[in-house]
């Protein structure tokens, strides 16, 4: 049967139905007693918010309290052409339905209203912790920042308070201190071949500057022996020197003189020699040591830089993902709210082309199917 003629018979919300129903308009006190059997049999029902079940029989109190007030209202709407004159103690009637009855139904779904928004706020706080497990872009930092981004994370418990999100926020716990941790190991091989290199060029430098000093005090040592050496020719050829004329000795001295002017001379181009020699040499293995730490550093960063990549694009994903279910479950809400517009007016349709006061007719009507979308069984 319709149920606008008439609610599931055997509820303690059923209404009567045909001139019964309207024969109520004459008398106020009886839709008074109507409406407040309604009210105490909506109120008697205990709200169950703890399960899917409770809630939806929140959602389906309310709505057979507004079936309720769309019979009544409609049985008004329908009186008789010998009950006009009662009219405007009809439409106050009605007034009154549909006050009470709409307050009604807030004050039934009001414990439904509140939970739902009370769990759209906790999804929505759940959501935003989730951002706290997304590390700070730290990989081109230095060792310490990371590990203070790793305690910070590690600190986050994820337990049993994040409901159905505790496996999400598990797995992103787990992959950020993943993501951190290569961090971590490529910083510290950054600085382990700064300290490395920064290493290797003061020795370089070191053995340098020893490397000349030692050039040095090998070349005047070698002129001190040949000075000693010299000295001693001299000494042993003094007595057949002195039979020498004046002029030879002088000759002798001068010559002396710049031999050891010569052999001075090339000392200092020897030792300078040594000393460049040296210095190309530590410049030459600094500079191959670099090149190649930083042929390591450039592989390295470009396969953080990839691994980063990776793990943006799938956040992306998987907000990609939730925005197309959430898209999705609108669309069915709108198809659903359209084809009940629809369905309504086409049964409205069809009751216009009755007589509104001939119940017999609507009768005859309903049972040869030309209501749409309604049937009776016999």
């Amino acid at each position: 049967m319709n149920d606008q003629t008439q609610i599931e018979t055997g509820t303690a919300l059923a209404l009567p139905v045909g001139t019964d129903l309207t024969a109520i308009f004459a008398k106020p006190e009886q839709v008074d007693d109507m409406i407040s059997r309604i009210e105490a049999e909506a109120r008697s029902h205990a709200p169950d918010l703890s399960t899917a079940k409770g809630r939806k029989a929140i959602a389906s109190l309310a709505h057979t309290v507004a079936r309720s007030k769309t019979t009544l209202d409609a049985a008004g709407k329908s009186l008789t052409d010998d009950a006009r004159k009662q009219i405007a103690l009809v439409d106050a009637e009605r007034r009154k339905i549909r006050e009470r009855l709409d307050a009604l139904k807030a004050e039934v779904r009001k414990p439904l209203d509140e939970w739902e928004a009370t769990e759209e706020a906790r999804i929505k706080r759940l959501k935003d912790a989730l951002q706290s497990l997304t590390p700070a872009p730290v990989q081109m930092r230095d060792t310490e920042t990371i590990t203070v981004e790793i305690d910070r994370i590690k600190a986050i418990s994820v337990n049993d308070s994040w409901a159905e999100y505790q496996e999400v926020a598990d797995t992103k716990k787990k992959q950020s201190l993943t993501d951190l941790t290569q961090w971590h190991e490529a910083a510290k091989v950054r600085e382990d071949q700064a300290a490395e290199l920064a290493r290797l060029r003061a020795e370089a430098e070191e053995r340098a500057r020893k490397d000349a000093e030692e050039a040095a005090a090998k070349a005047e040592a070698e002129r001190q022996a040949q000075a000693k050496a010299e000295q001693e020719r001299l000494a042993a050829e003094k007595v057949e020197a002195d039979r020498i004329a004046a002029k030879e000795a002088e000759a002798r001295r001068i010559e002396a003189e710049k031999v050891e002017a010569a052999r001075r001379e090339q000392a200092e181009r020897d030792k300078a020699d040594a000393a460049e020699r040296a210095r190309k040499q530590a410049e030459e293995d600094a500079t191959r040591r670099e090149k190649e730490a930083t042929e390591r550093h450039a592989r390295e960063m470009s396969e953080a830089k990839q691994r980063e990549e990776a793990a943006a694009q799938r956040e992306r994903d998987r907000i990609a993902e939730e925005q197309r279910q959430a898209d999705a479950a609108r669309a069915k809400r709108e198809a659903d709210q359209a084809h009940r517009v629809r369905i309504r007016n086409e049964i409205a349709e069809g009751l216009k082309t009755l007589d509104a006061g001939n119940w017999f007719a609507l009768a005859d009507a309903l049972i040869d199917g030309k209501v749409p979308h309604t049937r009776v069984t016999l």
